[in-house]
């Protein structure tokens, strides 16, 4: 979409909301940031999806500051192992953080994983799951979405992630069978999972990819 307007963002944030989400909009990252650490117990564990945007909002570190367990799979030095455990240690974690690749105008959210761990966590596993995005990730529809996936959220997540994919070179989508594709599984939720609670906060920023 060229333009997201404040009519589009409370369509968004009304659909959200009647599809058993709770949706919160914040003009800004800080404010977004605030709200958050409010809602986070101080014992609470916390798991964290890879997310670009939970790290330019700068949240994980006061978390970190305030003592919280964070199981982050970003974390540096980890072994394939250990980033495997720490994907299994976010499924029971008290909160859950993330982000989405795309949020439609009628409220669905639209992921695509390489490993599964953030989808999973999404939808099962931690009680109390917070997706934080940018106005800039807002769709259309379902199709807008997806193709918002292919042609900027993957390429460029390959081209950070320095991986052997023609779309890391070109940051055109080939769809194609390299061992590097990330493109490997996609979710769409469309309504609030039985024994999540889902709270989506909107900010009124470019965020992540």
């Amino acid at each position: 979409m060229t333009s997201i307007t404040s009519e589009l963002i409370q369509e968004t944030l009304t659909n959200l909301e009647k599809h058993g989400m709770e949706a919160l909009y914040f003009s800004t990252r800080a404010e977004a940031k605030e709200e958050i650490l409010r809602r986070i117990p101080l014992q609470a564990t916390v798991g964290v999806g890879g997310s670009v945007t939970l790290r330019e909002i700068g949240l994980l570190d006061d978390l970190a500051k305030r003592g919280h367990e964070l199981f982050d799979h970003w974390k540096e030095g980890l072994s394939k192992e250990e980033r495997f455990e720490v994907g299994r240690k976010q499924q029971k974690a008290d909160f859950f953080l993330t982000s989405t690749n795309a949020l439609t105008l009628d409220g669905k959210l639209i992921n695509v994983d390489a490993t599964g761990n953030r989808v999973t966590s999404m939808i099962f596993g931690p009680p109390k799951v917070i997706v934080l995005t940018g106005t800039n990730k807002i769709v259309k529809d379902l199709s807008e979405g997806l193709d918002r996936i292919k042609k900027v959220v993957a390429p460029r997540n390959c081209q950070r992630r320095k991986d052997q994919t023609p779309c890391a070179v070109d940051l055109v989508c080939h769809d194609c069978q390299s061992p590097g594709r990330l493109c490997r599984i996609t979710t769409i939720i469309e309504r609030k999972p039985f024994d999540t609670e889902l709270t989506v906060i909107l900010i009124g920023e470019e965020l992540g990819y």
